[in-house]
């Protein structure tokens, strides 16, 4: 994919955390330059590098600020209300303060909100669905070929377009990343659902934008390998 010019990149950085619209989503042809699943992995790495037992949510937060601005040179200020918007979700809370193991990690929630936001078709969030109820009991290669098949390669139209686009471009990211690029793939707890985790998390966060998209990607990612259960 080709990188997007630093004079091209600094007026989509001026709306990377604004709140997409739920009809002009299609139009929104940055996501492409974001490299939102490359990005994802970079940032999984980062945290890796870091430390090798879990960071609390808001560490976590902390760490992929630090390499959005650091590495990526993103605006620290826009990072910094990005971040604000997507952790004062009611999605958010339930997934990182819940009150109990029935609550925790409850990713319906946040395909509820997409749903609510964007208004995609039921076609695409049924597949969409379908492939987390596949995470429960198929290896990761199963969801993989299901998420290719029936997700990738439809020709989507619309906000099913670009939401089709992020959710596979980030899962097939985090595929690559947790079943090859990982040196302990021991570590990884229901290797399944926390890929399909990424892409989820990718996609409540493009209610804010492209870097909404990349930065609760990554942190359910980490989220969900720590706090999944066996």
């Amino acid at each position: 994919m080709k990188k997007m010019s630093f004079v091209f990149l600094i007026p989509l950085l001026l709306t990377a955390c604004e709140i997409l619209p739920k009809e002009d989503l299609e139009l929104n042809n940055q996501l492409l330059s974001y490299e939102i699943g490359k990005t994802h992995n970079e940032i999984l790495m980062y945290i890796y590098n870091k430390q090798k037992t879990g960071f609390t949510s808001t560490e976590n937060i902390s760490m992929i600020e630090q390499f959005l601005t650091s590495v990526k040179m993103y605006d620290e200020q826009i990072i910094k209300e990005c971040v604000q918007d997507l952790t004062a979700t009611p999605e958010f809370d339930l997934m990182f303060n819940a009150k109990s193991a029935a609550e925790d990690l409850n990713i319906y929630a946040y395909l509820e909100a997409v749903k609510k936001h964007f208004n995609p078709s039921i076609e695409i969030m049924n597949c969409i669905k379908k492939a987390f109820t596949m995470g429960e009991v198929c290896d990761p290669k199963e969801v993989k070929d299901y998420v290719i098949n029936n997700i990738q390669k439809k020709a989507w139209t619309g906000n099913d377009k670009e939401l089709a686009h992020v959710f596979t471009d980030v899962f097939l990211h985090s595929y690559d990343y947790w079943m090859s690029t990982r040196p302990d793939t021991k570590a990884l707890k229901r290797s399944s659902l926390v890929i399909l985790y990424d892409a989820g998390g990718a996609i409540h966060g493009l209610i804010f934008g492209p870097i909404g998209s990349i930065i609760e990607g990554a942190l359910l990612s980490v989220a969900a390998n720590e706090r999944l259960p066996e």
